[in-house]
């Protein structure tokens, strides 16, 4: 369940979400800023100290540190206004993969926005082979995502393509669930399963 920490919100604090755009409930700077170039972007997020610092060092902003409205997490969160102006500023000189490499080099998250071509076409989701072909039946051959995931035991891995509407549902009510074929003859009849 993708958003698990927004129920458990609601059910025990009785607080709802609202949009929140790039920006994090406890993570500051969190946000996309624009680069150098066409519709160039990196995101990046600063979850501890140690990061924050990395980032400061990197824009060239040490003394950032001994800033007051940034001095721990809850005072950048609570100047992020303050603190998004500061990055921005920073980032629209900067090529967004070299700025990654900085900011990944000390210790912060940060990666380029891809559009869907870059993304296919990024070295790194190349060397990881995330995208797959399997042969469907209607569409030819499809690029699917693998899991994105390495196990060292229990490999993942794309097996088949998506199933055609129906098209495992009577080994599932016979295998799975034991039912006759007059009872799995009705239902299609009755167009319950197909």
């Amino acid at each position: 369940m993708l958003n698990a920490d927004a129920l458990m919100d609601v059910l025990f604090n009785q607080r709802v979400r609202t949009r929140a755009g790039n920006r994090h409930e406890t993570m500051a700077p969190h946000g996309c800023y624009r680069c150098r170039g066409d519709d160039q972007w990196i995101s990046i997020a600063v979850a501890s100290d140690d990061e924050w610092r990395g980032l400061c060092d990197v824009i060239g902003r040490p003394e950032l540190v001994g800033d007051a409205r940034f001095a721990h997490p809850d005072q950048r969160w609570r100047n992020q206004d303050a603190l998004d102006e500061i990055v921005a500023a920073w980032a629209i000189d900067q090529d967004a993969a070299a700025a990654m490499h900085a900011l990944q080099a000390a210790g912060v998250a940060a990666t380029p926005s891809l559009s869907n071509k870059a993304l296919f076409e990024d070295p790194h989701v190349t060397a990881r082979h995330l995208f797959v072909t399997v042969r469907h039946p209607g569409l030819g051959d499809d690029w699917v995502i693998a899991p994105p995931w390495r196990l060292s035991d229990t490999p993942a891995s794309v097996r088949s393509r998506a199933p055609l509407l129906g098209e495992h549902s009577r080994s599932v009510f016979e295998e799975v669930l034991g039912m006759s074929s007059d009872e799995i003859r009705q239902l299609e009849e009755e167009q319950v399963m197909y």
